[in-house]
């Protein structure tokens, strides 16, 4: 018998036969603390009762604590007689009930295939991070379902990203239009992790990113450039495009900052009980340039960074929680490693196929906890580009793994207004969930064991569809994390990316990434439609399947492909060579419109009405620029 497995177990042997499971019986336990792995075994055992296991006794099942396991690991024995799990801990009883699940889940009815599986976790801490403040908030059901489908591929923990899209109370403008998570919303779902044995860890952004906040008149005097985008320091005028945002920073210049961040910390970190911390900190680009320039130019830019770093992690232990924050800046001061709090986790991301992953070994050199951060490749794209993804997620594990790191943090983004939906994410979070578990899984099969255990089909077709979907969506341009299709979709007649330019770009080819040089134009349109043809019908036969797609991603799937599919069908009238006439820019304009209704109805059909204007008016701004 052939078993699809995620997280890959470390170890493996199949024996002949099978457990041929009993209609009743008992689960036997070794100890009280496994009662509620117990309950969850009954989805198998449905009318077995549980009971403390006795010597004499062979109870057909039994779930047992046991020392001399590697940390976080188990044991899965199952024979013609029993299933035996024994584990580490209880936590890892738990993980090991969700192999056995997986495994009852692909078996004959009644049966499970005898086996012994020796199996434990590379990493501590595997987690899934997920934005949810750049345009939509998921409805509260969504978020509880996430997580619960997450444990079961056992990730353990859990983080939203939050700049603004949290009630307070004290700061009721904050939020307000954005349809914010409220407290009883995160009490219910630090509740539900910990059910799951999730551990709920509070993000909040509590440096720069924070323009969704500063915003407002009465915070502009928080802000680096006093919320009015004015900069003291010439090098301002070195700050690239993407860079200039107005009141993007907090400025560690004016105390009043820290009594602020209290406010928001007394009312957000007390609804968590996890015990840790991510104040996030990340792309300061405007620190020294306005408030803080005679302070950065005095104690040097690093260190008035670092002295923020200090003062958060002080705060925080105000409400028993130690800190996390991202590592981009505090890099560019090697120097200054040494002086992070040694109760700091640092956070180091980075989202390229090729980034420099072996550089994370300067925090473990400077005896600091660190996550390795990689991405879902999903953001500033109309569907995920999955083969970066999996280069990314690995190299990243496989560098963490070396250097002795604490845990894997795997990232979603929404940048631009969150377009991309969660939906699609799922190939990259159980990628990352398995890279956490086990970095020497088998990347090979991944996409297959996906899609029987996720997508609930082994249909070759599909697999290979999802493979080509990955790579047609890989066309990068402008920005490594950036999608070619994504600029296409949303630009009208005369924008650049239509240009005769012969430009670099990174392409994907048999699964491997390149680069290139090309143009995009007519020839490239008709060619991604035709690949994306083959792509929708497999995905359209497989949710046509009865039984297949059990969490309903596939018509996001579809839509994924109808927009690329767009996106291509405008490069062939606007692009060089295209047939650029009125009545296919009225075919591209009524496709459009079509497509902008189809994202409104899969946005309220999951997630909260949120910020959804900033992608509609993408849509019309579309549609408006194709003319009448």
């Amino acid at each position: 018998m052939k078993l699809a497995l995620i997280p890959q177990p470390h170890k493996l042997t199949l024996s002949r036969g099978f457990f041929k499971i009993p209609s009743s019986g008992t689960i036997a336990i070794s100890d009280g603390s496994l009662y509620p792995v117990a309950e969850q075994a009954k989805a198998m055992f449905a009318r077995y009762a549980v009971s403390a296991g006795i010597r004499r006794i062979a109870d057909p099942v039994r779930i047992s604590l046991r020392k001399g396991l590697k940390p976080g690991g188990y044991r899965l024995t199952i024979t013609s007689v029993a299933v035996a799990l024994e584990a580490a801990s209880p936590t890892a009883a738990f993980h090991g009930l969700q192999t056995l699940l997986q495994i009852a889940s692909q078996s004959p009815a009644g049966k499970l295939p005898a086996l012994r599986i020796d199996d434990w976790p590379d990493f501590q801490d595997r987690g899934v991070y997920y934005d949810v403040c750049r345009g939509r908030v998921p409805q509260l059901p969504r978020l509880m379902e996430q997580v619960a489908l997450l444990s079961h591929f056992k990730i353990n923990q859990y983080q939203l990203y939050i700049e603004h899209t949290f009630k307070f109370r004290g700061h009721p403008d904050i939020g307000k239009g954005a349809s914010p998570l409220t407290a009883e919303d995160v009490l219910v779902l630090d509740a539900w992790c910990r059910e799951f044995q999730v551990d709920f860890v509070p993000s909040l952004a509590s440096f720069g990113h924070l323009a969704s906040v500063l915003k407002h008149p009465q915070y502009h005097h928080l802000a680096e450039d006093w919320g009015v985008g004015r900069y003291v320091s010439p090098e301002a005028d070195k700050l690239l495009p993407w860079m200039k945002h107005k009141a993007w920073s907090l400025s560690p210049a004016n105390p009043k900052v820290y009594p602020f961040l209290d406010s928001l910390y007394s009312e957000f970190l007390p609804l968590f009980s996890s015990k840790r911390f991510n104040a996030c900190c990340d792309e300061t680009f405007d620190l020294g340039l306005g408030q803080t320039h005679d302070l950065c130019k005095k104690k040097g830019k690093g260190q008035v960074y670092l002295d923020h770093i200090v003062k958060l992690n002080h705060l925080s232990r105000k409400y028993g929680k130690k800190i996390m924050f991202w590592g981009d800046i505090i890099r560019h001061y090697p120097k200054l490693i040494n002086g992070i709090p040694k109760d700091a986790l640092v956070l180091d991301w980075g989202y390229a196929f090729n980034h420099p992953f072996d550089r994370i070994r300067d925090f473990r050199k400077a005896g600091l906890d660190f996550y390795a951060c990689p991405g879902t490749s999903s953001w500033v794209s109309l569907f995920p580009r999955l083969h970066n993804a999996m280069a990314n997620i690995h190299g990243f594990a496989a560098a963490a793994k070396k250097n002795k790191g604490r845990g894997l943090l795997n990232t979603d983004w929404g940048d631009g207004g969150h377009y991309n939906f969660m939906e699609y994410s799922w190939h990259g979070f159980l990628f990352g969930a398995e890279q956490a578990w086990n970095t020497d899984a088998d990347r090979s099969t991944f996409t297959a064991r996906f899609a029987k255990l996720f997508l609930g089909t082994d249909d070759p077709a599909l697999v290979r569809a999802i493979d080509t979907l990955g790579e047609v969506t890989h066309i990068s341009v402008g920005g490594y994390y950036q999608s070619a299709w994504q600029h296409i979709f949303f630009a009208g007649p005369g924008h650049d990316v239509f240009a005769p330019t012969r430009r670099d770009a990174w392409i994907c080819r048999d699964g491997k990434i390149r680069h290139t040089k090309l143009t995009l134009n007519a020839e490239i349109g008709r060619y991604a439609m035709k690949r994306l043809e083959s792509v929708r019908n497999a995905l359209v036969a497989a949710a046509c399947r009865p039984g297949a797609d059990p969490h309903g991603v596939l018509p996001y799937w579809i839509f994924a492909v109808d927009t690329i599919a767009h996106a291509a069908r405008k490069l062939t009238v606007l692009g060089v060579g295209g047939r650029n006439t009125l009545p296919e820019r009225r075919a591209l304009k009524k496709e459009m419109t079509s497509l902008m209704r189809q994202f409104e109805r899969l946005w309220m059909a999951r997630n909260r009405p949120s910020e959804i204007r900033v992608t509609l008016k993408r849509y019309r701004n579309a549609i408006k620029m194709l003319g009448k």
